[in-house]
C-alpha cells in the first residue's frame, strides 16, 4: 500500500538528487503536467498508475520503490541478446552518466523526439505516434560536449530561415539545461505566439559586461535579424541551445 506522504518526500528527492531537473523538466519527461508534478510532491496528488508506468518506461524507476521505498530503486536489465552482428546488452547503472544500453562495449544513450510549443510551459510537447522517433548517440560524445544526454531532445525545423547550415525539415538536437546560461550560439525559443531556431548575438553590453540586448539572427540572408531588448526580452521563452544538426542529403 503506497504511502502518499512517503511517496511524495521520495519523487521530490528522486527529481532533485537523482534525476536533478525542474519539475517542468521532469515533467516534459515524462508527458504530465509541471502542476501535477507540483502536487505529487505536496502530497495533493495520489500515485496513479500513469505516472507510475511513465517512471519506470522513462527513468527505469521501480513502482514498488516509489510507493512503498521497496528496494531496488531502479529495475535493471539482466539479459544480454545478440542480433545478427551486434551484441547488446543492459547498462552499467553503478557509473554516473550510463545510456540505456550497452552495444559492442559502447554505452549508448537514447533522445527523444518532442515539438516546440508556444502552449507549453517550457516550450516541448513531446511527440506521439510515428513520428516519437528517438536517435541513439554514444554516451562517450555527450562527454565531449559537456551535455547530459537525459537533458537533451530532438525537435523538426521548418523553414529555410537557417538554411544552409540547417535546412528545412532537419532534426536539431537541443541542449535544454543551456536555456538558463544564455551565450552566442543558435537557440530555439518562443516570441510573440511563434517557434524560431535562431543564432543569439549579444548587441548590448551593460556595465556589468552581460548583454543587456540580443540579436535574433537568420544564417539565410534573406530573413533581417531581429534586436530585441529591454521589456521585450520578458517575452521571450528559451527552449534550448542547438548543438547537433541531422539532416538527409
Amino acid at each position: 500500500m503506497a504511502d502518499a506522504g512517503n511517496f511524495a518526500e521520495r519523487v521530490k528527492t528522486l527529481r532533485e538528487q537523482t534525476l536533478r531537473l525542474s519539475q517542468r523538466e521532469l515533467a516534459a519527461q515524462l508527458d504530465v503536467s509541471a502542476g501535477l508534478i507540483g502536487q505529487i510532491e505536496t502530497g495533493k496528488a495520489a500515485p496513479s498508475p500513469k505516472v507510475l508506468h511513465a517512471f519506470e518506461s522513462t527513468f527505469r524507476i521501480n513502482p514498488d520503490w516509489l510507493l512503498s521505498g521497496e528496494e531496488p530503486m531502479l529495475l535493471q536489465l539482466t539479459q544480454a541478446f545478440r542480433t545478427s552482428n551486434r551484441l547488446i546488452e543492459p547498462p552499467d547503472y553503478s557509473m554516473p552518466m550510463h545510456g540505456d544500453l550497452v552495444m559492442d562495449g559502447q554505452d549508448y544513450a537514447f533522445v527523444k523526439r518532442v515539438a516546440l510549443s508556444v502552449s507549453a510551459g517550457n516550450g516541448l510537447m513531446p511527440v506521439d505516434g510515428d513520428d516519437a522517433e528517438t536517435i541513439a548517440l554514444p554516451t562517450r560524445w555527450f562527454a565531449r560536449q559537456g551535455i547530459a544526454a537525459d537533458l537533451t531532445v530532438l525537435v523538426s525545423v521548418k523553414g529555410d530561415s537557417m538554411a544552409p547550415g540547417i535546412p528545412d525539415g532537419a532534426l536539431v538536437l537541443l541542449s535544454i539545461v543551456d536555456r538558463l546560461t544564455l551565450k552566442t550560439g543558435i537557440y530555439a525559443f518562443n516570441l510573440d505566439g511563434q517557434s524560431y531556431v535562431k543564432r543569439i548575438l549579444p548587441s548590448q553590453l551593460g556595465p556589468d559586461g552581460r548583454p543587456q540586448a540580443w540579436l535574433l539572427v537568420s544564417d539565410n540572408q534573406a530573413y533581417a535579424p531581429i534586436a530585441v531588448s529591454g521589456a521585450d526580452l520578458n517575452a521571450i521563452t528559451w527552449i534550448g541551445r542547438v548543438r547537433a544538426v541531422f539532416t538527409s542529403l
